[in-house]
């Protein structure tokens, strides 16, 4: 695989990268931002495997796998048992309008392509435009946390954002030394965990003190 096809196909999956963090600023379904992140994971993943064939790099193929199974499958999994455990069904209203939302989502993308080109001869070694798309999906993953209330909203936009940081560090260095990739996703599981528990611990306590003003009524 030459080189002209790996920027060409790293191209077209860092717009797919875009394209589903546009969903996941623009959901209003806390469901749809799960799956969007989870398709997010596994464009990464592919990228991951194409970089692996292109260099011979056998983390590549390591990260891929653990990126495809960890990422795209169990966290989402994860997240969807919370969801389906404390029967939310639509997003929190977001601190600011969605519309204004989306246009910082929008001038964060262009501002990452702007930063990247002006890089000039730097530019030149980073594989296609992997450096402004993860740039732009880390920023647009800390606007998703600051601009949701709830959780499991922001939750979704930590993924986001280190799926970027995966994404520029994959693409950019050509494979980050394995035990560094693998570190990086124990955080993202043990947070996963630990926002997991607090949410299902803050909601039963929610319930338990309603039973009680339920018991004192009369």
């Amino acid at each position: 695989m030459n080189i002209a096809t790996v920027h060409s196909i790293i191209d077209d999956l860092g717009a797919l990268l875009l394209f589903t963090m546009i969903l996941i600023v623009a959901a209003s379904q806390i469901s749809r931002a799960i799956y969007a992140v989870a398709t997010q994971s596994l464009f990464i993943a592919l990228a991951g495997a194409v970089l692996a064939t292109a260099t011979g790099n056998v983390d590549l193929w390591v990260i891929a796998g653990i990126t495809l199974i960890v990422k795209a499958m169990v966290l989402p999994w994860l997240l969807h048992w919370v969801v389906r455990r404390m029967d939310v069904k639509r997003e929190v209203e977001p601190v600011i309008p969605d519309m204004a939302t989306l246009a910082l989502a929008v001038v964060i993308v262009v501002m990452s392509f702007h930063l990247s080109a002006s890089l000039g001869s730097v530019r030149q070694s980073i594989t296609g435009n992997a450096l402004p798309v993860g740039i732009a999906l880390t920023l647009n993953g800390v606007l998703v946390m600051a601009t949701r209330k709830t959780a499991l909203s922001q939750m979704v936009g930590l993924f986001a954002a280190e799926n970027g940081i995966f994404f520029t560090a994959m693409a950019v260095t050509e494979g980050m030394p394995l035990i560094i990739e693998i570190g990086v996703i124990l955080d993202v599981i043990l947070a996963a965990l630990v926002m997991t528990i607090m949410v299902l611990r803050v909601r039963s306590t929610v319930d338990a003190d309603i039973a009680d003003l339920d018991r004192l009524r009369g």
